[in-house]
């Protein structure tokens, strides 16, 4: 016999009633699921031998929530008749909670605030880190700035200065000291709400599994062995793709190390059911945007202005008069992202995903890529190069938004988060300081020009030297970056030069973005001049 689809939007009833039949109990565990980035179908199947005859089949344990329309249901060797979803042991929704889950809510609660009340104490300790901080700058400033003291006079202010400075850094070094104290008692305030969670999650697993649904099913059943399955889809699960990313400078490899997190708060445990993963977004939007007609007018804004007023106020009024609401406006809908061609990952293996507790990592794959390895010092910015790999994507597939965890050289280096890349698209990930390449940028000359009777800012003067220092035992591949102004008025003239010239200008189309690479050899350093020249009109201030 061919299987026999049903869906519960269409019943074809059976001749003989429900009250003449059989009734068989028979639970259908989870079997398999296909998992989307949002949402999940899953497939629940049983297996029955039945004499020939009406049955009613009755399918307990489908968690409350089971959307009806969107149940789907295949036979093999029985003919469906009606179906019915009902509670199995309903209650009124004005039951209070039962005083464990109070409790549990109440313990959770508690362990939330304690951790609250810490981060607070943290955060205060930071706050008052930095003020001092900032009082010992102000401070230099006020020193630096007072140049009428008398010449006799300076040695003891910069004395008082300065032990005042030191007095306030020390204060700032106490208050971090008083932070990295408290960073052990953290966990254990983590650990706790931890715990409180899981128990307040079991004992609503509890209530939930005491009031699930009960499926009903009027079959027309043979001498042959049968077999139902029944699919429906869960919007509250889902999957992520988390990625180890190790990279090898000695073997001159890059390598993706590619997993999943998936989880599911469907109202019951998958237990040992096959799992597919799939890309496709069943709850996102399906067809393109509906483009409206564009009908523009012209006329004189005021009178119009008040011709509007005066047609929406006549609105409102017909709106009191008669009793209707005023029409609110549209809302638009949000676009969500699309992921292109649909990818699908079928896992090796039962997998078995517990409802609202877990958060799994699943292993799939490693992909092997080709790196650019390059240490890129930005000396206006940082003190330090970075170790940088650029590669392309010859994975084949997309690779899909995600965590990334770094490695260089077997150790872990940080974390990062890696776009939706095509295959064939640039992938570019950092690594981490170089510590031995240090950066330093100097700026031994740079004044403002005068115009008129008024001090005005009209020009704008800057030579900067750019300074890379290899101490290291080794050779690196060294990219220098840095930026020029960019003009985007006539007005507002940019001249600039750099010695030596850049290998590189408006790298990717960013505009005023400069590259010197070149390798930098074991104690050398790089030292690079950039002079930037800005005239601007008189009576205008320069405006980032």
């Amino acid at each position: 016999m061919k299987p026999t689809t049903f869906s519960l939007t269409f019943c074809a009833l059976l001749p003989a009633t429900a009250a003449l039949a059989d009734r068989i109990d028979m639970p259908a565990p989870v079997s398999s699921v296909i998992l989307y980035p949002q949402g999940a179908s899953v497939t629940r199947t049983l297996q029955l031998s039945a004499p020939a005859g009406q049955h009613d089949l009755v399918i307990p344990g489908l968690p409350v929530g089971t959307d009806p329309a969107a149940l789907r249901i295949q036979a093999e060797n029985l003919t469906l008749g009606s179906v019915q979803l009902q509670s199995a042991r309903a209650l009124p929704d004005h039951a209070p909670e039962s005083p464990a889950i109070l409790a549990a809510r109440d313990q959770l609660r508690a362990a939330e605030d304690a951790l609250r009340d810490f981060d607070r104490a943290g955060q205060a300790l930071r706050t008052r880190a930095e003020a001092l901080r900032q009082r010992a700058q102000i401070t230099r400033d006020l020193l630096q700035g007072d140049s009428r003291l008398p010449a006799a006079e300076i040695p003891d202010t910069v004395e008082q200065m300065g032990a005042l400075i030191e007095d306030l850094l020390n204060r700032a070094d106490e208050q971090d000291y008083q932070i990295a104290m408290r960073e052990p008692d953290r966990q254990p305030l983590l650990d706790a709400i931890g715990r409180a969670q899981a128990e307040l999650a079991a004992l609503r697993a509890q209530v939930q599994q005491a009031q699930s649904e009960t499926l009903v099913l009027t079959v027309q059943a043979t001498d042959q062995p049968a077999s139902v399955s029944i699919t429906g889809f869960v919007p509250s699960a889902g999957w992520q793709p988390d990625y180890d990313l190790r990279l090898d400078r000695s073997a001159d490899t890059l390598t993706m190390q590619r997993g999943v997190s998936v989880w599911q708060s469907s109202g019951e445990d998958w237990s040992d059911v096959a799992l597919t993963l799939s890309t496709a977004r069943p709850q996102s939007q399906t067809a393109p945007t509906e483009v409206p007609s564009w009908m523009p007018r012209f006329g004189q804004p005021d009178r119009d202005r008040n011709q509007r007023r005066t047609m929406e106020m006549s609105a409102d009024m017909a709106g009191v008069l008669h009793g209707a609401p005023a029409m609110a406006a549209p809302i638009a809908e949000a676009k969500m992202s699309t992921m292109g061609v649909t990818v699908i990952y079928d896992y090796d293996g039962p997998v078995t995903i517990r409802d609202g507790v877990d958060a799994l990592r699943l292993t799939l794959d490693d992909k092997a890529l080709t790196p650019e390895v390059i240490a890129e010092a930005a000396p206006r910015f940082d003190d330090r190069a970075y170790l940088v790999a650029e590669t392309v994507n010859t994975t084949g597939e997309p690779i899909l938004p995600g965590p990334v965890t770094l490695y260089a050289d077997g150790a872990l280096v940080g974390r990062s988060f890696v776009d939706l890349t095509a295959d064939g698209d640039d992938l570019r990930f950092g690594f981490g300081p170089i510590d031995g390449l240090q950066a330093e940028l100097r700026l031994p000359e740079e004044t403002e020009g005068e115009s008129g009777l008024i001090r005005r800012q009209t020009t704008l003067h800057e030579t900067a030297t750019l300074i890379v220092r290899n101490l290291t035992a080794e050779e690196w591949p060294l990219r220098v970056v840095d930026r020029i102004p960019v003009s985007r008025q006539e007005q507002l003239r940019v001249d600039w030069s750099a010695e030596p010239e850049p290998s590189e200008t408006d790298p990717d189309g960013r505009l005023g973005v400069l590259y010197w690479q070149a390798p930098i050899a074991a104690g050398d350093t790089r030292e690079i001049m950039l002079t930037t020249d800005m005239r601007w009109p008189d009576g205008n201030e320069l405006l980032d």
